[in-house]
């Protein structure tokens, strides 16, 4: 039994792979470094990167156990040494495991932050782990033939890399097709996405002339994103056909640049002339299951011309492949980029490095607004989070009280108008998390005769008629069970609205109405 665990734990193939998996191990769980403040709350501040240091040190140190075992060195045969190196493999196990245990406890909704934690990371990983092995192993290698293989493979991929870093290496093509936001701010941003850096634009006729607007800033094109947007007058879009298109973006100088290929679509066609009777598809909290949400949305049953998207796409933005896969992507699978879409911001839309770039990404100026859909109001507000500021999931990168608080100062300038038939989207029902916020919010409700608050936020399928705002929980991912998703048409006719929710079976959740306020026959 001895000499087995001695094998298993201490012969020079065992401290190979061990070392190899504490090296990965650090890759994976530095990849999964956002569940470190769940950890850090349970124990103690620090407590999960404390034990990633203790992790470094441990690989470092089985590193140098190989190097000694290579040769031969009797000094890794110590008991006390042999302590360390166990301790050593343990903690690399340890690290793959917390990575396989973040990644199950969340049904794989942040795979993709972690892919791109990894991906971050990887260049600085292969580094270190490609350095050493060439420093410190490669040249105790006794096999030339061995030796000769991993040089020409080394210069092969090292090639690669270098003419990666100078030119393309993939073909231009759209990640997604367009997306036609209303911005609150009187247009639309028409916004889609590329595999690559490039510029923007989008192709329309309007008053007998062919027109090409780009993504651009104070007369500057924006060539530095895969996303693109650009701004167009309602009047110039409604009813109307056009086409996006994008140069990619090789280089871009103080002084010249390079430019590659151009790209252009098919053609669209958007409509936004509404008569009395209009189908609005509501969707929230589909974080990452965008093709579950579709089959739910296919199960109503029914056209729909808008559609209102509630938030929560994934659980946080990283990257700008999260705002593309979970809300371009999504969008255009939803409306081919035929309608309108009126977007409210969901609290995981307020979480990670790109949270800052979705208002500039979606052409908007604010998440709260007002527009119209034909002769029904929509109020549009921004929960935010649903969490105090403070909370350490936060990282002190928010200042959303004063957020909400201007908002509702803007609510209540609003204009209480007679026969007006009004709803609110919010991703939350609260509105705010301050109760005294909410409850001025509430207040202009009445005076404004709203007729139904629709919501999400909760992952549930409900709805509430008894309070003084009639109030729909959307549903979204697992509402009406694990595994389910449940998704709204909203009928607005002079009458009321229709309500209508059903989940991916095509089980009908919730079926039933509610008449305007303060409209008079």
């Amino acid at each position: 039994m001895k000499e087995k665990l001695e094998k298993l734990f201490f012969s020079m193939k065992s401290l190979s792979i061990f070392t190899v998996l504490s090296a990965v191990g650090l890759l994976l769980s530095y990849s999964v470094r956002y569940g470190y403040v769940y950890v850090d709350n349970v124990l103690f501040n620090y407590a999960s990167f404390a034990f990633f240091i203790f992790s470094v040190i441990s690989t470092l140190f089985l590193f140098a156990m190989l190097l000694l075992k290579i040769k031969s060195n009797p000094f890794t045969m110590k008991r006390p040494v042999k302590a360390c190196i166990f301790i050593g493999e343990l903690a690399g196990i340890l690290m793959i495991l917390y990575f396989a245990i973040v990644l199950i406890t969340d049904s794989g909704t942040s795979a993709s932050t972690a892919f791109y934690l990894c991906k971050k990371a990887l260049p600085v990983w292969c580094a270190a782990v490609f350095g050493a092995f060439f420093l410190f192993i490669f040249p105790l290698l006794k096999n030339i033939k061995i030796k000769k293989i991993i040089s020409v493979l080394s210069v092969s991929v090292l090639a690669f890399v270098t003419y990666a870093s100078l030119f393309p290496v993939s073909r231009y093509s759209f990640t997604s097709g367009p997306v036609v936001f209303d911005n609150g701010n009187g247009g639309y941003s028409i916004v889609f996405s590329t595999n690559d850096k490039g510029t923007g634009f989008v192709d329309y006729s309007y008053g007998g002339k062919n027109i090409r607007i780009y993504d651009e800033n104070n007369g500057r094109k924006n060539g530095q994103s895969t996303i693109h947007t650009v701004i167009l007058p309602k009047d110039h879009l409604s009813g109307n056909t056009y086409r996006v298109g994008s140069t990619r973006v090789i280089d871009e100088l103080s002084y010249g640049g390079r430019t590659g290929k151009t790209i252009e679509s098919a053609e669209y066609t958007f409509n936004d002339s509404f008569g009395d009777n209009i189908n609005i598809l509501s969707v929230s909290d589909w974080h990452t299951f965008n093709k579950k949400a579709e089959t739910a949305v296919k199960e109503l049953g029914e056209s729909y011309q808008a559609v209102a998207l509630l938030g929560d796409c994934a659980p946080g933005l990283m990257s700008e492949k999260d705002i593309v896969n979970y809300i371009l992507k999504f969008g255009y699978d939803l409306t081919n980029g035929s309608m309108p879409v009126i977007y409210t911001r969901g609290n995981h839309e307020t979480r990670g490095r790109e949270a800052i770039k979705l208002a500039d990404c979606l052409g908007m100026d604010n998440f709260y607004f007002t527009t119209a859909l034909g002769n029904y109001k929509i109020i549009v507000l921004d929960s935010c989070e649903d969490k105090e500021d403070s909370h350490p999931e936060y990282g002190g990168m928010v200042d959303y009280k004063q957020y909400r608080t201007k908002m509702v100062k803007w609510l209540e300038s609003l204009q209480n108008e007679d026969n007006t038939k009004t709803v609110v989207f919010s991703h939350s029902k609260e509105i705010c998390i301050e109760e005294d916020l909410s409850s001025l919010a509430f207040h202009k409700f009445n005076s404004m005769n709203v007729s139904l608050l629709v919501s999400g936020h909760e992952h549930i399928c409900d709805f509430d008629n008894c309070s003084n705002i009639p109030t729909l929980v959307d549903g979204g991912i697992n509402s009406n069970g694990k595994g389910t998703f449940t998704a709204s048409l909203m009928k607005f006719s002079p009458k009321g609205i229709e309500i209508l929710c059903t989940d991916n079976s095509g089980k009908t959740v919730f079926n039933d109405s509610v008449e305007w306020q303060g409209v008079s026959d």
